[in-house]
């Protein structure tokens, strides 16, 4: 009962905000899908079919740093406004154990951006397997694997963020989000993260109880 209270305040403070970061994602799916349709309709199959197998082209880029982006979109959605005139340092003030309470928003807002990531994949999968069979659809989702675990990264870095209050801890926190998010981005063909998407997420998972410690030091900061 608790949890799903805290849940409801969430998501009436972010659902605007979450739907306009669903309308983005949906936005870059219908692109994407216009544009593989358009290369379809003015080169040879056979020619995109040579870009994709042969070149190991990746035709589907456009979605690669939308979760990202709505990731911290949601972060500063749900954390900026408990930062203003003090809000988050009062709430941590509540009869309720900290982590109990932070853990609840984090744990929401990674539902949220978990959400979009899955309409993403989804979409993804799709799209390919109009035009190309049901191999190279599962190879585009485990290559777009990388950037949806960004999204989370993401989220739980602009968390950290907007909860630390010191700024030069802050500023490492910036720091270490954007060098981990850097290397979920360097592939350049298909499936090149398969061995260690698992090392990395667990990694990411990390994130979750370091947030936890910005938000004890902001309670009993002088």
């Amino acid at each position: 009962m608790l949890l799903r209270s805290i849940f409801l305040k969430e998501w009436l403070k972010i659902r605007w905000f979450w739907f306009v970061a669903l309308a983005l994602n949906l936005g870059i799916l219908v692109y994407l899908f216009i544009d593989i349709r358009h290369q379809f309709q003015v080169e040879h199959s056979e020619m995109i079919w040579y870009w994709v197998f042969e070149l190991r082209r990746l035709l589907y880029t456009e979605i690669k740093y939308i979760p990202a982006i709505t990731g911290a979109m949601l972060a500063a959605a749900q954390f900026a406004p408990e930062m203003i005139n003090g809000r988050f340092r009062l709430s941590l003030h509540l009869p309720l154990r900290n982590e109990l309470l932070v853990g609840s928003w984090v744990l929401f807002g990674a539902i949220m951006s978990g959400l979009l990531a899955l309409i993403d994949a989804i979409g993804l999968y799709f799209i390919v397997l109009t035009w190309f069979p049901q191999e190279a659809a599962v190879s585009a989702v485990l290559t777009a694997l990388p950037w949806f675990l960004g999204g989370w990264v993401a989220y739980f870095g602009a968390t950290l963020v907007l909860l630390e209050p010191q700024p030069l801890r802050r500023l490492t926190y910036l720091g270490l989000s954007i060098a981990f998010m850097s290397i979920l981005f360097l592939e350049k063909g298909y499936q090149e993260y398969d061995r260690v998407i698992l090392v990395l997420s667990a990694c990411a998972l990390l994130f979750v109880p370091a947030i936890m410690l910005p938000a004890h030091r902001y309670r009993h900061r002088n």
